[in-house]
């Protein structure tokens, strides 16, 4: 799968344009983990509570996933290739 972000800009959604799409694992990871860093908001609704559950799940997988093909991606290996 592949995980990507898109910028987009506008005076309200139904007329925002496309300004930059990315699939950069650096980038994805960098933005999951700012978004699993905001605070936890204390859900009364039992619906509500297990979305943000979910989506803070769904997070972590993101940012895992995107670390790993980053180290695979960027960094060198043990010969220094």
């Amino acid at each position: 799968m592949v995980n990507f972000l898109a910028l987009y800009r506008g005076h309200s959604l139904s007329d925002a344009q496309l300004v930059a799409v990315t699939s950069d694992p650096r980038i994805v990871a960098e933005l999951a983990q700012r978004l699993l860093s905001q605070s936890e908001d204390k859900q009364q609704d039992p619906v509500l509570h297990q979305l943000q559950s979910c989506r803070r799940q769904a997070l972590t997988l993101v940012q895992k996933e995107a670390n790993d093909t980053t180290r695979g991606r960027y960094e060198e290996t043990p010969d220094g290739t």
